[in-house]
């Protein structure tokens, strides 16, 4: 993936991102509110070694020694005898040797012959109040420690810890910290995010982007916006045309350019009869059809569109056209008489709608007289158009590739499976007839729209609207 592909990503899933951020940082300030806080206290020894007179002073081994000896005695301020001193000058019933084990935590520091003792509790008071009785029970523990066994003092006297700083209820708990919490339920938020974000990207393999057609080492001929229904136009009566008196003139120029190239690979081909179809149904190739049919003959070109579907016909509803008789019923008619059954839509338009649904679509499209109809329509047009069915799940499209020149593969944006494009292409491949490219229905214009608007057709559609 490049880098164009990531922040592709990031724009389509930036929302995600931001609402995990906001559900874990909310949910990890409302446990925390929750949380019962927990204050810190912390009181400070001093030890004294002595080290007896020694000429010139302590030498730098007696203060490498007075060091060592300050984090033995850091060991010692959580001993069980001295814990248990402590608890028994508190008094208090809920307090106990173990408990205070989870309380209480000494630090010898660095460099010096200090020691600070912390003691942890729900209560800042009594937090304070451990901390002190542990200090103060410390210094007669090590004096008594210095003394067992022995009935007179050392040659070298006595070590001695005092009580260098007593400890104070602290302002603020040390835990739960709230901004902590709160930065870190954002970033597991965003994490998880993140995390889902790729499994769905991995996972998805829709069709997204001219470089997902490019990358199936096929030609691409360009995209179609999605189109945008005008006010006031109801739904099931509205289908997306150019010819429309209220169409969209940023739809009509993606039309326009996807022709262009069209008809440059018609031309490099010399293919006359064109085979428009889709993976699945519901991707827009009979609407692409249609359009693509009146933008070929608004470039002088004459054009026949034939509706090909004879299970679920749909031209004529794109021309406003009855559909009492079309392919079925010429089909059925004398051969000469097969040309009546055109409709003109324009002076270089005509369109050839399916007619009646018949009851045997494969056997009327294998049969040689299909073939013979085909042919002779197709005499006096520069281009003929076959809106086919769908060509997965069908044998009409490959019976259709039999008379076609080219065929035309139409996708949807994340509709259409890689899966299923590759599938498609497989199947134009194995049939031995030239593909002439892919179209990428339903593109986001916020892309591209920008171009179309400088150039004033956004606001041509909003006086029209």
């Amino acid at each position: 993936m490049t880098l164009r592909d990531y922040i592709g990503i990031a724009r389509k899933w930036w929302w995600m991102a931001v609402l995990a951020c906001v559900l874990g940082g909310g949910a990890a300030y409302l446990v925390t509110t929750q949380m019962t806080p927990v204050y810190r206290a912390r009181a400070v020894l001093l030890v004294n070694v002595n080290q007896g007179q020694t000429p010139g002073g302590q030498s730098y081994q007696d203060i490498l020694s007075s060091q060592q000896l300050t984090k033995t005695y850091a060991e010692l301020v959580g001993s069980n005898i001295n814990l248990g001193r402590a608890v028994t000058k508190l008094s208090d019933p809920s307090l106990s040797v173990s408990s205070l084990e989870d309380k209480v935590s000494a630090t010898a520091l660095r460099d010096t012959q200090l020691i600070s003792v912390f003691a942890e509790d729900q209560s800042p008071n009594r937090a304070a109040l451990i901390a002190n009785t542990v200090v103060e029970t410390f210094p007669k523990y090590i004096e008594e420690a210095q003394l067992a066994g022995s009935s007179s003092l050392p040659s070298k006297g006595l070590n001695t810890v005092f009580v260098a700083e007593s400890a104070q209820p602290p302002a603020a708990p040390v835990r739960p910290s709230k901004t902590v919490n709160v930065a870190l339920g954002i970033m597991l938020g965003l994490v998880a995010a993140v995390a889902a974000i790729g499994i769905v990207e991995y996972l998805d393999d829709g069709i997204g982007s001219r470089e997902d057609i490019e990358a199936m080492d096929v030609p691409f001929l360009g995209s179609i916006f999605e189109a945008e229904r005008p006010r006031g136009r109801q739904k099931g009566s509205w289908v997306p045309s150019i010819l429309d008196r209220d169409r969209d003139e940023a739809l009509v120029e993606s039309y326009r350019q996807v022709q262009a190239s069209l008809a440059f690979a018609l031309g490099a081909t010399e293919a006359k009869v064109l085979l428009v179809t889709s993976s699945n149904a519901g991707e827009g190739k009979s609407t692409t059809s249609a359009n693509l049919a009146e933008a070929l003959a608004e470039s002088s070109k004459k054009v026949l569109l034939i509706d090909g579907d004879l299970r679920k016909p749909d031209a004529h509803r794109y021309f406003g056209l009855p559909n009492n008789s079309g392919l079925t019923t010429a089909f059925l008619a004398e051969l000469d008489s097969v040309p009546t059954f055109l409709k003109q839509i324009s002076e270089s338009f005509m369109v050839l709608t399916g007619g009646p649904v018949a009851p045997n679509p494969t056997e009327i499209l294998s049969s040689g007289r299909m073939q013979s109809i085909v042919k002779m329509l197709g005499r006096p047009f520069d281009v003929v158009i076959i809106d086919s069915p769908p060509i997965l799940g069908l044998a009409d499209t490959s019976l259709w590739t039999a008379f076609a020149d080219g065929v035309l593969l139409i996708a949807r944006k994340g509709k259409t499976r890689r899966s299923q494009l590759e599938e498609s292409v497989a199947a134009v491949r194995a049939s031995h007839k030239p593909l002439v490219g892919v179209i990428l229905n339903g593109s986001d214009r916020t892309k591209a729209g920008g171009y179309y608007y400088r150039y004033g057709y956004g606001d041509s559609r909003r006086e029209q609207a």
